[in-house]
């Protein structure tokens, strides 16, 4: 049942911005929005894509226990069983099959593409996507967050214009949306344009940084902007005073920093201790297998700060996770350990090697991560690009 409080934390859940498990703080066991609420509960975990996050769908998943569930309401708990269990494919299933019988169930319609992009398969986000967007109420609330979703799975097909076009369109029924502004951000990005992708985040800034999930990623897409604009000192400024603190706290702003650093460096920028900083943070909250995409970021930071032992031991845990079985298995044998590979040979002052063990590697945009984040990484044959 959608309430006032379960529809307040699906629309802060929805733009990434404010706390929406705060919002579901005063509902108890009894209330007629409890199972609402503990899916949403399930879907911030899902969402989270930490492993960190997992007790947490865990502990929701535990409150259904001898309750009479509607349909919709049991596969949003089959869905996070199955993210628990390791199994983001039959996560994805679930939250697609839940929005195709309610199409205004935009929680699991962000849970679909969030898994989607967990996995690196932008184009069923796309479709699910554009499903949900071909049928919903032109007039109703929540439309703008569903042209949102649709304009940043767009982006990751590469249909810049389209994606701009429905990003913009999210923004005049919610102009305060970060999660809209961070759409628009892509699909620049997309088109290669970095001057307008510039001049946007700057014009949107008291949008995206306010208090929001999305407030360190948008400062990033900025500082990115500007290394290609060649306002090299504005992008170490952003790493300095928004990413390098995020990062010591959360390993998808860590990411954001390496890919940071990392085309700083090659612009011969000095970036001094950063390196060792974000090693340092990998190795405090990060645990090896459970996504590629930051592994091969982690990889990156303690090849780069010179600490062969962690980097080792890094790859010991993928060795590890590779050796067992199930998704995340298969996912490190395919992509993570090849990738592991040619960072190793560049390491080793052996670029050619490196950049041919890259091209080997299959679908490595299936690591996961949007392609502003591992398209070069996934597509290039020079190692110099070998973080997006």
């Amino acid at each position: 049942m959608q309430s006032e409080r379960t529809r307040a934390a699906t629309d802060s859940f929805l733009c990434a911005a404010g706390d929406p498990l705060a919002a579901l703080q005063g509902i108890r066991e009894g209330d007629a929005d409890f199972a609402r609420a503990q899916c949403i509960r399930i879907g911030t975990a899902v969402v989270a894509k930490l492993p960190s996050a997992l007790p947490r769908i865990a502990e929701a998943i535990a409150t259904f226990s001898g309750r009479s569930l509607t349909s919709i309401e049991r596969l949003h708990l089959d869905a996070g069983a199955a993210w628990l269990a390791g199994d983001p494919l039959c996560a994805i299933d679930r939250y697609a099959e839940i929005v195709a019988r309610e199409p205004q169930d935009l929680v699991a319609l962000r849970l679909a593409l969030s898994c989607c992009f967990f996995v690196g398969d932008h184009g069923r986000s796309c479709d699910i996507a554009d499903a949900v967007l071909d049928v919903f109420p032109r007039d109703e609330h929540g439309r703008g967050h569903v042209l949102a979703l649709a304009s940043f799975a767009h982006a990751e097909i590469g249909d810049a214009d389209y994606a701009e076009w429905l990003g913009r369109a999210a923004l005049e029924r919610d102009p305060s949306c970060p999660l809209g502004v961070h759409a628009v951000a892509h699909a620049l990005a997309e088109s290669g344009d970095s001057l307008a992708g510039a001049a946007w985040m700057r014009g949107q800034r008291a949008q995206w940084s306010v208090r929001s999930r999305m407030r360190t990623h948008n400062a990033w897409h900025l500082a990115m902007f500007d290394v290609d604009n060649g306002r090299l000192d504005s992008a170490i400024n952003i790493l300095d005073h928004s990413l390098l603190p995020a990062a010591d706290r959360w390993p998808l702003d860590a990411c954001d920093a390496v890919a940071l650093t990392w085309r700083l460096a090659r612009a011969e920028l000095d970036v001094g201790p950063r390196w060792k900083r974000l090693s340092d943070a990998f190795e405090g909250f990060w645990r090896p297998g459970f996504w590629p995409y930051v592994d091969l970021h982690a990889a990156v930071a303690h090849g780069e700060a010179d600490q062969p032992e962690r980097l080792l031991a890094l790859e010991s845990g993928i060795a590890a996770c590779a050796a067992s079985d199930g998704y995340a298995a298969e996912r490190a044998r395919r992509l993570t350990q090849p990738a592991l590979q040619a960072l190793d040979s560049w390491l080793a002052g052996d670029p050619g090697a490196a950049a041919k063990r890259l091209s080997e590697v299959p679908k490595l945009a299936e690591a996961g991560g949007s392609r502003a984040q591992i398209g070069v990484f996934a597509g290039s044959q020079d190692i110099s690009g070998f973080i997006a």
